[in-house]
């Protein structure tokens, strides 16, 4: 069984402080794409699934600086986001496996391959990393780009392997799906409204997949 989401793979360093630094306009876009994901079950937190860990995060980068905000470890649980839900990435060192943040709470266990998709494209502001079974399952179906099976989450592989994606794969927006990550899906853009729409248009193509597949 490929790894799953849970717990932090990576070295950091976190400063106590408000890791918020969003306009008021793009945290309520970030809030709005996040409870319809939740909603969705696309983010959230089941006793069932995954061990019982929250699965999902998502972030924004800052359009004047090379950091970005991300949500906080284990928070898609949470049925509402708060400030204290939201870290700021400072600085990634992607070879020394260290992040430098800000925030009440630890950083996103997938921070890392966050930091690697902006690192690969400036185009790029924003990161909904999600889990669907089903968009998943039929990833080849859909021509999804994906990272290696025997690469797993959050690991010095991992960020490797989605640079190496990201290169081979130059069309933007981009949806992804890691192979050694189960039920992972990334979609990367430059808003939350084109990533949010581009996780729902897969999800009514692998619906409707499913759907053809159990009528044969």
């Amino acid at each position: 069984m490929s790894e799953i989401e849970g717990t932090i793979q990576f070295a950091y360093e976190l400063t106590p402080g408000n890791g918020v630094d969003l306009t008021p306009e793009a945290f309520a876009d970030l809030d709005a794409w996040r409870s319809i994901l939740c909603d969705l079950a696309l983010l959230g937190q089941t006793p069932e699934k995954y061990g019982g860990y929250a699965y999902g995060n998502l972030s924004l980068r800052d359009p004047e600086q090379d950091q970005f905000t991300i949500t906080a470890s284990q928070t898609s649980g949470e049925p509402n986001l708060l400030n204290e839900h939201l870290v700021k990435i400072t600085h990634c060192n992607l070879q020394r496996f260290w992040v430098d943040a800000i925030g009440s709470e630890p950083p996103s266990s997938e921070s890392l391959t966050h930091a690697m998709i902006y690192a690969a494209d400036a185009r790029i502001r924003c990161v909904f990393h999600v889990h669907s079974t089903v968009i998943w399952q039929h990833r080849e179906a859909l021509r999804l780009p994906e990272t290696p099976a025997e690469v797993s989450y959050g690991s010095p592989a991992m960020i490797q392997a989605v640079n190496e994606l990201m290169e081979n794969n130059q069309s933007r927006p981009l949806t992804f799906a890691t192979a050694g990550h189960e039920d992972g899906i990334f979609a990367c853009g430059h808003s939350p409204v084109e990533c949010g729409n581009l996780l729902i248009t897969y999800l009514a193509k692998a619906r409707a997949a499913e759907k053809k597949q159990g009528s044969i």
